[in-house]
């Protein structure tokens, strides 16, 4: 009887998808209409893809059209994938969030004594921001670590900071006992089934697929690569709890207090917004390097994901892209 049900559900979903696909089509066109948009967007309802657009090109001399294939750089929203490697273990019961991170990291500086695994998931641990170079690798950030003053007393400020995204990454490695990229690849994007996504950690180690316009980096947990598509796979996989309890995850949308931000996440997973009643009703995180650009929103109600990644430095043509839709998927439910 299962069986049938998820049949018809696909059948369901996909004549919706074919009735609508034009609509999708007028918005998405009227949205970037004299914006030079160079990206994908990518639409999903109930878990399944209903929608793709892929518009210009991968390539900097405008020779290879994009394709479901090609993949972008999220920015900050690949620094979900640190978090909820985090919450993995925590899960399991191999670390704790109040644990100081000097009991899995014996080279890290003396004021860093009180910063606990709960700090660097919220980057209220008081490290300074990452500075930043061409081809900066997990060594260097290591470095600037090393040699790194708090900017204030653990848990007592919020400075957003790519350093606490490395240490996440280099404490999964040491719990785990594997390289962060395979634990990644196995434990998340495995599980999600992310067949096109990948960690970079060396410049030879550059997929085909890449889109022109990132930054060259290499540092662990943060030089990810993926597809809308597979960062739709991911976002299904949070909420149907394949890779973490929605319940924990839910738990860790609230408290935020210190960076000023109305709706902050308290980990790392953007912003979200609720109803009257304190009933989750749609997050979203966006992600810039320098001129990749992603959006992913998640309406509850309706239970549609948008995912729209871009290489054109122009980030403001995702929000209205987004908008439009949102008003079109409001409008028809």
């Amino acid at each position: 009887m299962k069986s049938i049900l998820m049949v018809l559900l696909g059948f369901l979903i996909s004549t919706y998808a074919s009735a609508n696909t034009n609509l999708f089509n007028e918005v998405v066109m009227n949205s970037i209409h004299d914006s030079g948009f160079n990206g994908s967007i990518v639409i999903g309802k109930q878990g399944a893809v209903i929608y793709q657009k892929y518009i210009g090109y991968s390539d900097k001399k405008n020779t290879d059209k994009l394709t479901v294939n090609h993949i972008f750089s999220p920015g900050s929203v690949g620094k979900e994938f640190t978090t909820v490697t985090i919450m993995q273990l925590v899960e399991q019961g191999r670390l704790s969030y109040s644990d100081k991170i000097t009991k899995y990291l014996d080279w890290l500086p003396e004021e860093a004594e009180k910063v606990t695994v709960e700090h660097i998931l919220t980057h209220t641990s008081g490290l300074p921001k990452i500075k930043w170079k061409r081809n900066i690798n997990t060594a260097d950030a290591v470095e600037q670590i090393k040699n790194s003053q708090l900017s204030f007393a653990p848990g007592e400020g919020y400075l957003y900071s790519n350093l606490n995204v490395v240490l996440r990454a280099l404490i999964v490695e040491k719990v785990s006992g594997d390289s962060y990229s395979n634990y990644l690849k196995n434990s998340v994007f495995d599980v999600a089934d992310m067949k096109s996504s990948y960690q970079q950690l060396t410049e030879s180690d550059v997929s085909d697929f890449k889109v022109y316009g990132d930054y060259p980096t290499y540092l662990l947990g943060t030089t990810i690569y993926v597809t809308p598509v597979d960062l739709l796979k991911f976002e299904n996989a949070l909420w149907s709890g394949t890779l973490i309890q929605v319940d924990e995850l839910k738990r860790v949308l609230d408290g935020e207090r210190l960076s000023g931000k109305t709706n902050h996440a308290y980990f790392d997973f953007g912003k979200f917004y609720k109803d009257s009643q304190g009933k989750l009703v749609s997050w979203e995180h966006d992600g810039s390097n320098p001129n990749h650009h992603t959006l992913k929103f998640h309406d509850f109600i309706s239970d549609y994901t948008i995912v729209i990644m871009s290489s054109d430095g122009n980030k403001e043509t995702l929000y209205k892209i987004r908008d439009n839709l949102k008003s079109l998927i409001i409008n028809k439910s």
